[in-house]
């Protein structure tokens, strides 16, 4: 039981309720609520360079609490950790448009040309950085610092691909050059003074030898370097998701690369559905990649801790109460309980008779004979959720009836994608629709407030008919979101809702006449876009698109 919460909610109160921003540069909660999921907890370890996740599970939220230093990596050698973050606004289909152009190598391969800009971009983010040091740098990386920021007029791949000079560059004994923009135009150019000397004008870049000399600069100074890149993974259209991926598959090459220079290190985050497009035979397979990796999920447990933390932030900033007092009976947590319907299996006599025999008399194998079955801070963060909110909520199903579930149970089902993932983002949402529904109620209902504390130091605020309201609000406004994520497939998406009707289970085949799309191709990538960002449910195994199963989750099936 939470002791020490105020004795009464206000109007006034009620309307400074906030959970955030979905978005994790503008969420003015997300430094004090911090949810250590086990998957953060082993990429801040530091021996994972991959992090995966669906649009919403955090990405952009673990960038910004490192880039801020709320999260700290581990330290690797005992040596301090310089952090570099990068989040430039890749503009994919000009990339392309101008490495293909400029890039020239022995190596026939866009691949390779694409690690090349990769390679320039990510040493000049480092070399960049390790000047701002107090230590003076070496005379070779001056010579190197000299070199690329003659190239870098930006601190973007725009910058290089705009330079005015040639550049030879020296990496993986590959013989390669940039040559400037004005040498592959059609258009004509004026023939300045300035222009004839810097095409005659050419850059010697040994990238493997300044490579080496900025790891043993590190390494004499004890520090290491590491490099986390955001904003990668941004919906584009069709036209422009090869290029995406080829850029994607360059960078990883790239950072198995670094793996050589023992004090730099390369992370980055990106969706798993694009991670899942990938080619890894370049590289060494799919298994050289995949121990790199790790995937953000949201457990129940997790996404319980997430609202506990926003509302404990909320009576922090209200009422000013810097820590809470909780009582607990810790031998509930020992009986087997279901988490999310709060129902307990029946422990008989002997068994409660033989547990306190081994309790009192023999506590240290008790401990191990009788583990906790429930976590004591998921049964804290249940006593917190459950002091604004009631035990029972209802929503209406596809079949426009009400159904009536606990409010765990509601939490745990009704923002699962067709992944399987509930994500952060999707509460946030929600809750701001409750705490709308709810101010509007006692905006119009005056007489009811204040509300004060029950019997078991709860405040009845939130009712259990406002969840109805709320959930219908929060799955238009979701799935027009869903909708807007990319423009290829936006009317394609309101046409499948405004035609499915209430039916949450089809083959692929009859999409094909419901949406009017006649060529396979066009039904399978729509098929595995909406699988990707987890409007769809793939329900059966079959390869063959005519026999391809589908279910809508909860989340996305229309009301009757």
């Amino acid at each position: 039981m939470i002791q020490n919460l105020p004795k009464e909610i206000t109007f006034s109160h009620l309307q400074q309720f906030d959970f955030g921003d979905i978005e994790a540069n503008n969420d003015d909660l997300l430094v004090h609520s911090i949810c250590r999921t086990s998957a953060i907890i082993e990429f801040l370890r530091g021996k994972k360079n991959v992090v995966l996740g669906e649009k919403g599970t955090g990405k952009t939220a673990i960038y910004r609490l490192l880039k801020e230093h709320k999260l700290n990596f581990k330290p690797k050698n005992g040596y301090s950790n310089i952090l570099i973050p990068i989040a430039d606004n890749f503009q994919y289909k000009s990339i392309k448009d101008k490495v293909l152009r400029l890039v020239k190598t022995d190596i026939n391969e866009e691949s390779f040309k694409y690690q090349v800009v990769w390679e320039l971009f990510i040493f000049f983010k480092i070399i960049q950085k390790i000047e701002s040091l107090d230590s003076e740098l070496t005379t070779l990386l001056k010579e190197a610092k000299e070199l690329l920021d003659s190239i870098f007029t930006r601190n973007g791949l725009d910058g290089l691909l705009r330079s005015k000079k040639t550049i030879g560059v020296k990496l993986y004994d590959t013989p390669t050059s940039i040559l400037p923009d004005f040498y592959l135009t059609n258009e004509p150019v004026a023939q300045t003074k300035n222009i004839k000397e810097s095409a005659i004008e050419k850059l010697e870049i040994d990238l493997d030898l300044y490579k080496s000399e900025i790891n043993l600069f590190l390494i004499k100074r004890k520090l290491n370097v590491t490099l986390i890149i955001d904003r990668l993974d941004e919906f584009v259209s069709q036209s422009e998701i090869d290029i995406q991926l080829k850029l994607l598959q360059a960078l990883i090459s790239v950072e198995r690369e670094y793996e050589s220079l023992s004090n730099i290190e390369i992370k980055f985050f990106l969706r798993d559905d694009l991670f899942n497009q990938l080619s890894f035979e370049n590289i060494g397979g799919y298994d050289k990649v995949i121990k790199k990796k790790i995937e953000l999920y949201w457990s129940a447990e997790n996404i319980r801790e997430f609202i506990a933390k926003r509302i404990y932030s909320n009576y922090n900033h209200i009422f000013n109460i810097a820590k809470l007092k909780v009582s607990v009976d810790t031998e509930s947590l020992e009986i087997d309980t279901s988490i999310d319907n709060q129902q307990k299996n029946k422990t008989s006599f002997w068994n409660k008779v033989e547990k306190r025999f081994w309790k009192k008399f023999k506590p240290n194998e008790y401990e191990q004979k009788f583990p906790r079955k429930i976590n004591l801070d998921d049964d804290i963060n249940k006593q917190l959720i459950t002091t604004l909110f009631p035990n029972y909520v209802s929503f209406k199903n596809e079949e426009g009836k009400l159904e009536r579930v606990s409010l765990f149970d509601f939490l745990a089902n009704n923002f699962n994608l067709g992944t399987k993932n509930s994500i952060p983002r999707l509460i946030l949402l929600f809750l701001e629709n409750l705490i709308s529904v709810t101010t509007e109620y006692y905006l119009k209902n005056s007489d009811q407030l204040p509300i004060k504390q029950n019997e078991e130091n709860r405040f009845e605020i939130v009712k259990e008919g406002f969840f109805e309201k709320a959930y219908c609000e929060f799955k238009k406004e979701i799935y027009i979101n869903f909708s807007k994520l990319n423009p290829d497939f936006e009317k394609t998406m309101i046409l499948f809702k405004e035609k499915i009707g209430n039916r949450y289970a089809f083959r692929a085949k009859e999409l094909k006449s419901i949406l009017n799309i006649k060529d396979d191709k066009d039904l399978y990538h729509f098929c595995n876009y909406m699988i990707h960002i987890g409007v769809f449910e793939r329900v059966n195994s079959s390869s063959a698109i005519e026999n391809m199963k589908f279910e809508l989750p909860i989340i996305f099936r229309n009301v009757k």
